[in-house]
Formats: C-alpha cells, structure tokens, sequence
C-alpha cells in the first residue's frame, strides 16, 4: 500500500465512525443542534473532535472528495482547502488520490 492509499484509508475510517456517530445522534438533534465529529484528517492518530451542526455535516457529506479536518491537519500534496470555517476546513482530495479515495475500503 502506497503512503496516499494509506492516507485515503485513514480517512474513511474517520468518515465511517462519523456516519455512526450520525446515525446514534440523528433522533436527539435538529438540523441546528451541533454534534462532536471527528476531525476526517489522514493522521490515524489523530482524536480531535470539531463541533458541527447536523446541516453543516450533510452539506460537507454531499461531495464524496470532501473531508472535515482541523485547521493544521490538512495535507497539502494531496489535498486542496476548499472551504474555511470558524473551527475548522473542507479539505477536497486531489485529482491524483480520488481513485484512492473512492477505492479505499478499511474493511477488506
């Protein structure tokens, strides 16, 4: 496995524990309440929360290239800050690590 697969990996497995996060928040919340995710950056390390609101994350979640990350945690060679937010950014995956990205499966 090549560093970029490795990184791509590491961030869907962040990606998958915040869709279960989701999942167990979604029957509590409203679309304004803000939820703690965890920051989708590619360091497997990596334990930050950012506070999201429930709109904020299906909005983030509408483009499969994009990631939620921490200002700092952002990997420039493979990825492009798209948005800025107040706490944290919308990372989009490169063109070269897309494929990487869609065919990164942390199951198999």
């Amino acid at each position: 496995m090549n560093r970029e697969e490795r990184l791509a990996q590491n961030e869907i497995v962040f990606r998958d524990v915040n869709e279960r996060i989701k999942e167990l928040e979604s029957g509590s919340w409203d679309e304004r309440s803000e939820i703690g995710f965890m920051c989708e950056c590619a360091d497997a390390t990596c334990m930050a929360v950012i506070n999201l609101r429930t709109d904020e994350y299906e909005a983030l979640r509408k483009n499969p290239r994009q990631f939620g990350v921490l200002p700092g945690h952002q990997i420039e060679d493979i990825e492009s800050v798209v948005e800025s937010h107040p706490g944290y950014l919308i990372v989009e995956k490169n063109l070269e690590t897309v494929e990487q990205v869609e065919d990164a499966d942390p199951r198999e």
